[in-house]
């Protein structure tokens, strides 16, 4: 096992008719758990195995995790994607450092944007993004985003609040005020939160009236003062 979280364990493989090493994702099945109907498929699938299919879809991103394959038994679903080796979560590489230098932050922050409007050119409203969702792999510094289990697909229309399952400390202060937030603004608000993290250590908001607030201090005295 080389990982665990909200929606199942990774585990690494190898796979057998070219030795090329994978990810594998075990995710048990569960009465709540959310489908998804995308085009081109006969039936509805499990949220994340949606959202990757509709990700693997030419153009492919570099700063997004490839679905190699997916199976599924009576228990559990299991995806097999790339293992981009060696890599380092994001927010392990933010604790070892304290915080990120500004040239690095940069590099990384250029590639979540990426990635992130990726997703919506295909379709995908990624709504988890965070640290912990974004691999590293080095040298060079190139990242992938991970996790869709949180995902939804895009809609102009927006989403109800009441469904946000995104992580509290990445949340659009429009999710707690308003009916609907949308996916865009959403985007726009976590990637911020995520590039104050890289450079200060530690995230901008710690609870509800704070995001709501939405009044940050930076805590990192060796900022550069942007003009």
């Amino acid at each position: 096992m080389i990982g665990s979280g909200r929606f199942g364990r990774v585990y690494l493989g190898t796979r057998r008719f070219d030795g090329k090493k994978v990810a594998i994702k075990r995710m048990r099945k569960r009465v709540f758990d959310r489908y998804l109907n995308i085009p081109g498929n006969p039936k509805p699938l499990v949220t994340e195995v949606a959202l990757l299919m509709m990700m693997r879809r030419e153009p492919i991103s570099p700063f997004v995790i490839q679905l190699y394959d997916w199976f599924e038994d009576q228990r559990n679903f299991l995806l097999v994607m790339e293992y981009p080796k060696p890599y380092e979560n994001l927010l392990d590489l933010i604790t070892r450092f304290r915080h990120l230098s500004e040239a690095t932050a940069r590099v990384i922050m250029r590639q979540a944007v990426l990635a992130v409007q990726h997703c919506i050119h295909h379709g995908v409203f990624h709504n988890d993004i965070h640290a912990q969702n974004f691999l590293l792999k080095k040298p060079p510094l190139q990242l992938k985003l991970i996790d869709f289990g949180c995902g939804q697909l895009f809609s102009s229309d927006g989403y109800d609040s009441k469904i946000y399952i995104g992580v509290l400390d990445y949340c659009p202060p429009e999710v707690l005020t308003e009916p609907r937030f949308h996916a865009v603004p959403a985007n726009v608000w976590s990637l911020g939160v995520l590039l104050y993290e890289m450079v200060n250590g530690c995230p901008p908001f710690r609870d509800r009236p704070e995001i709501t607030r939405a009044k940050v201090t930076f805590q990192n005295p060796k900022l550069s003062k942007g003009e």
